[in-house]
């Protein structure tokens, strides 16, 4: 039988989502990971799938096996990459990018007191400003997981996770441009998002499949602010009262399913004279004895966001100096100490977690959740654009 000619035309198959805006959204994003630490070495070392070794235009130099490990120095010019003892690269920029179709890493920096951790994906390592900057490749939605097991913790109920999925996802999608002069879509510091590395809890694994691509939007199908804090005290706060700008789906509630949760309330003191010296170096404020009483008898049963009558200094400030867990907080005089009973731990605007937690162990649905907190929104599925 004569052996006929076999023509095999292949064909790039480039999935991204399109916004109402008509934004394009990458299959991957750029996280910087451990930033704000400043990591001279660490070791890096497959867990799953191979990785190629390649320069910064991807041509390869090498390539690792699982359970065979690199470590990665910092030295005056840049950094070295090290395998077995021996040089393999030394410069400024460099890519470790899976070759498998399942690829994940562990990276255990040396000498300080961070813990390893695992990632899906590629990394880029660039040296700048003196320091080794690492860069997690990902895709969306394994970042997504990710930061809901690093935002939510474990053990929590499934329609919470997938509200916390829902939310992580568009506060990323709205947020791809906040570190894009330094090269990069988001960094792993809680004002972006906290991400500690991949998730293998199957509850939020099953949670972020189960809304995959979905997002929260306004009445004109752009992406809203999902802001979320720990525990809200019994009452949410508008955006205006602690941001410029007032925003119809970030309105003040009244919510009492997170007073019974761990953080509900807090107890902390601080000393008159530290008081007086804040308030006169950093607001040149001196109150007269008027504006001391009504601050030394201060309470707060339902929210108010100045510390004086006559809004010199507003609470959002007080929190930040005195590191408060909350603003929402009522006070009491004695022997020249202030004692504050605060409610609440965060900034109390969008989504209170504990408070969804809640809610989700009575029954309510993620979009009943989605829906008290962020007021006039629904819920869009992003579907994924097939481009040959």
């Amino acid at each position: 039988m004569p052996i006929k000619s076999v023509y095999i035309f292949t064909f790039i198959v480039v999935f991204t989502l399109k916004l109402s805006s008509g934004l394009n959204i990458p299959e991957t994003i750029d996280v910087r990971i451990f930033s704000g630490n400043n990591i001279s070495e660490f070791t890096f070392m497959p867990t799953k799938g191979r990785y190629l070794i390649c320069d910064q235009n991807h041509n390869k130099l090498s390539e690792i096996s699982p359970l065979t490990s690199l470590t990665i120095k910092r030295n005056q010019k840049g950094f070295e990459i090290l395998q077995d003892d021996s040089v393999i690269f030394s410069g400024k920029n460099i890519v470790l990018q899976g070759g498998s179709f399942q690829n994940s890493f562990l990276i255990a920096p040396s000498g300080n007191h961070l813990q390893a951790r695992i990632y899906d994906g590629d990394i880029r390592i660039r040296y700048e400003n003196n320091q080794v900057n690492i860069i997690n490749a990902v895709s969306l939605e394994s970042y997504v997981a990710g930061t809901v097991q690093s935002e939510s913790g474990f053990n929590r109920h499934e329609e919470f996770y997938k509200v916390q999925a829902i939310i992580i996802r568009t506060y990323a999608l709205n947020n791809l441009r906040r570190h894009q002069r330094e090269g990069f879509h988001v960094c792993d510091l809680v004002h972006c998002q906290a991400y500690y590395g991949k998730t293998v809890n199957p509850d939020i694994v099953r949670a972020v499949e189960h809304t995959r691509g979905q997002v929260v939007v306004d009445n004109r199908s752009a992406l809203i602010n999902t802001v979320y804090h720990a525990n809200c005290g019994g009452q949410t706060v508008n955006s205006e009262d602690l941001w410029p700008h007032a925003m119809d789906y970030l309105r003040s509630r009244i919510d009492t399913f997170c007073l019974s949760m761990p953080g509900a309330k807090w107890e902390k003191s601080i000393s008159m004279r530290e008081l007086r010296s804040f308030l006169s170096q950093k607001h040149k404020f001196q109150p007269n004895e008027s504006q001391w009483s009504q601050i030394k008898e201060l309470k707060q049963n339902s929210r108010i966001h100045h510390l004086d009558a006559q809004q010199e200094v507003h609470l959002r400030h007080v929190r930040d100096h005195f590191g408060l867990r909350s603003t929402f907080f009522s006070v009491q005089e004695q022997n020249d100490t202030l004692f504050l009973s605060g409610r609440g731990y965060g900034h109390g605007v969008g989504l209170c977690q504990e408070g969804a937690m809640k809610r989700a162990e009575h029954g309510h649905s993620l979009r009943e959740i989605l829906g008290f907190y962020y007021q006039n929104s629904r819920i869009l599925t992003l579907e994924p654009e097939v481009v040959f």
